[in-house]
């Protein structure tokens, strides 16, 4: 019976977070040249791989710290989620916010680069490295138009025409 225990609390571990998925979302303005980006990631593997790669603490389920936090959050996502804009690379998206819901953790960025946007390229490996079925769903927007796309640790990489 000693046994037991740990067996079936092994087995029950993988019920509580089976699936590795974020969510990225691409608002697209391409007249004025304004994207408004949104992700959202599992707090508990993101907070993981984030003190794991930088030996910091980040406590998510509390309020983020907007100094230190912040910093290695952005460092982070500035490394994993690369965006061209007609073939030039963004470098540093703008932070605005963050926000907890439900054990996921929401970032909003912003980049208005005030020049037309004719194409976008985004290299997405959000939590690749830490979890080998990561699935990284991203939607974009322009013109009216909404596009999904699905990426994962083999294909991380996306090109649309605007």
């Amino acid at each position: 019976m000693g046994t037991i225990i740990p067996v079936a609390f092994f087995l029950l571990s993988g019920l509580f977070h089976p699936v590795h998925i974020s969510l990225s979302t691409i608002d697209i303005d391409p007249e004025k040249g304004d994207i408004a980006i949104t992700i959202k990631l599992s707090a508990d593997d993101f907070e993981y791989l984030v003190n794991q790669k930088y030996n910091t603490k980040l406590k998510l389920m509390e309020q983020v710290d907007p100094g230190q936090d912040i910093n290695f959050i952005n460092r982070y996502i500035d490394s994993v989620f690369v965006l061209m804009i007609n073939g030039r690379e963004i470098a540093g998206l703008d932070y605005l916010r963050n926000e907890m819901n439900e054990g996921a953790i929401w970032l909003c960025y912003r980049n208005v680069s005030g020049k037309r946007i004719e194409s976008v390229t985004l290299t997405n490996s959000l939590l690749c490295d830490l979890n080998q079925d990561q699935t990284n769903l991203v939607i974009i927007t322009a013109r009216e138009q909404q596009t999904g796309y699905r990426l994962d640790n083999k294909n991380r990489e996306l090109s649309v025409k605007i």
